[in-house]
């Protein structure tokens, strides 16, 4: 089921990626977008940050920016890592209802490997949404410490760090809501519950912290 088993889809070109995303095929998809988004994010903290350092103006935050580069440089690297298994874990979950269910036998077999293969499907969109909560303080700290010609870029960080935590965890309620396990479901459900509402409200305190220095 995946689209190009001899080009890493963290390396493909922008182009290639919309093309690919746009089409009728299966993957990449709406979790492969988050982690474009997240990486997107974490540029623009990226961005912010170099546009500070060196600047006489905010030498006081300059040793902050040297290490929101560090930490945002880690971030992209695990959105593009991200991609790639995010496309793996949907394969696998095709794969697992692919399986024979001529008996008994592979019937129970069948369910068996679906069930695994949804619940570790969860994996990859939960490492986004953590990966995109970690730019949001990156954003906040952009908004308020860096230089304020950027400003608005550290709220696009914000915006795009939100929208990431936000359509990752879409893939996890997809995934949850054929699985059978309801205390593995009830857990999960608690931790999207949460990485969302907290991504909500950091997103917002950027947002304003932005609007009053513009």
């Amino acid at each position: 089921m995946s689209k190009d088993d001899q080009m890493n889809p963290g390396e493909q070109k922008i182009k290639d990626f919309l093309t690919d995303l746009g089409s009728s095929k299966p993957a990449p998809g709406g979790g492969s977008a988050a982690a474009v988004a997240g990486g997107l994010s974490a540029a623009l903290s990226s961005m912010v940050a170099n546009l500070t350092i060196g600047k006489d103006r905010y030498k006081e935050v300059e040793g902050k920016h040297k290490k929101i580069l560090d930490k945002a440089e880690e971030l992209k690297n695990g959105f593009l890592a991200a991609i790639g298994e995010d496309i793996a874990a949907y394969n696998n979950v095709m794969d697992a209802y692919g399986l024979p269910k001529d008996t008994e036998e592979e019937k129970e077999e069948r369910q068996e490997e679906i069930q695994s293969a949804l619940k570790n499907a969860t994996v990859p969109p939960f490492k986004m949404a953590e990966l995109a909560s970690d730019v949001l303080e990156l954003s906040e700290e952009c908004a308020r410490t860096g230089n304020s010609h950027a400003v608005t870029d550290a709220g696009a960080s914000a915006i795009l760090a939100e929208a990431t935590v936000r359509t990752s965890l879409l893939n996890v309620d997809i995934n949850l809501s054929s699985v059978n396990d309801e205390e593995f479901v009830k857990g999960k459900r608690k931790k999207r519950e949460e990485l969302s509402e907290s991504a909500e409200e950091k997103a917002k305190e950027v947002i304003e912290v932005m609007n009053e220095k513009m």
